[in-house]
């Protein structure tokens, strides 16, 4: 046919671009050989098929030929095998169906059929559907913010980066939620300790009153604490007759995401004291350690991957805390506060390349905590608990 199109007085293409359609399909022949088994009809059915659709679909319909050249010897490639053949299908579903998302709808769905590859064979289909189910849902939840990581160029944010009340902004953010998050620790640690190993009258209530801060909308919990340390409210003329200010300073910032991310730690931690089996504590105690050795040197090292992942997330919630701190502390600008006022100022194509550099360093920070949750646990064990026959 390409050979015929290629001296008619009115072809489709011209006449270099029907001969190479004619030399890519004697190459696809001459391959299908070594990847399809013609005694296995099926096989070669679907391998027919599925070059005769990216026929239609890159020549007669998007009339793209050096895209379809380079996706056929692809096709031939990768059709022998089923994981690459995955592979090929999502590269040509992302960059010819969905454009103009394509390098986002790549990079999620290859990350899903690497996940799907990953799965125990032996796992019932009802399993592996609902892990798909799932995982699909969670690329629709990335899909906005990895969007959003495709906007801007290096260049634009390290521009971004170089304005005074940007640095200080992420400053100001980093700073305070690694303070909260210490905060956390001391008071959280010893909390769910107590809470994991003994059961007294209530504990359900105060369980649920852990919870509070994530059931209470923000701006509500602003509004409180505007009322009780506010300007003019009893507490805060009291703090300000000693020279403290609350509302709008580095500790109102501090206190409020203290309020938003204390349930993570808590029920991490508490999660984390259980899992460790009391009959270690006791073999301990039994060889002599007081109860705070017992605690420092078999219970926390033994707990502290759960501990230090709860101690991630409350950063995160920290760090990323916008509706309590606009109405409790909105100055000093945190970087939250900061992106919503540039975006009232300019708009969303302004504030963008700060909210996409705001964004970068709250992963890079996250991977970094989540790395050392699974590094340190294990040192600690190993020096503290490991040594002991």
């Amino acid at each position: 046919m390409h050979v015929g199109f290629a001296f008619f007085p009115i072809a489709p293409f011209s006449v270099a671009t029907n001969l190479v359609l004619f030399f890519v399909n004697l190459f696809v022949l001459f391959s299908a050989g070594y990847v399809v088994d013609v005694s296995r009809w099926k096989k070669a059915g679907a391998f027919l098929l599925g070059y005769g659709l990216l026929f239609g679909i890159l020549i007669l319909k998007f009339n793209k030929p050096p895209l379809f050249v380079l996706l056929a010897v692809l096709y031939v490639g990768f059709f022998g095998t089923k994981q690459l053949f995955g592979f090929f299908l999502i590269f040509f579903g992302s960059f010819v169906l969905f454009q103009p998302f394509a390098f986002e709808s790549f990079i999620l769905l290859i990350l899903l059929y690497v996940a799907y590859w990953r799965i125990d064979k032996n796992v019932s289909g009802f399993v592996r559907a609902s892990l798909l189910i799932g995982l699909a849902g969670l690329a629709l939840l990335l899909l906005p913010l990895l969007h959003l990581g495709m906007q801007d160029s290096i260049q634009s944010l390290l521009r971004t980066l170089e304005r005074p009340d940007v640095r200080n902004a992420i400053a100001v953010s980093l700073g305070t939620s690694l303070v909260s998050t210490l905060i956390l620790a001391l008071w959280a640690i010893p909390f769910s300790y107590g809470m994991a190993r003994h059961d007294f009258a209530g504990k359900r209530m105060v369980e649920s009153l852990i919870d509070m801060p994530i059931l209470v909308p923000q701006s509500v919990a602003g509004v409180a604490f505007i009322v009780l340390l506010g300007p003019g409210s009893i507490l805060g003329t009291v703090f300000d007759g000693y020279g403290i200010g609350i509302s709008g300073t580095y500790v109102g910032i501090v206190i409020a995401q203290v309020f938003v991310s204390s349930p993570f730690i808590i029920k991490s931690a508490i999660a984390a004291f259980e899992a460790v089996p009391v009959r270690y504590e006791m073999a301990s105690r039994t060889l002599g350690a007081s109860e705070i050795r017992t605690f420092l040197s078999v219970t926390l090292p033994l707990a502290s991957r759960g501990i230090l992942f709860g101690a991630a997330l409350s950063w995160a919630r920290s760090i990323s805390e916008f509706g309590c701190i606009v109405l409790f502390a909105s100055s000093p600008a945190t970087a939250p506060i900061l992106v919503h006022t540039e975006f009232l100022r300019a708009g969303a194509s302004e504030s963008r390349p700060l909210a996409m550099l705001f964004l970068i360093i709250c992963l890079w920070m996250f991977f970094l905590m989540h790395f050392a949750q699974h590094l340190l646990p294990y040192s600690l064990q190993r020096r503290k608990v490991g040594a002991q026959p």
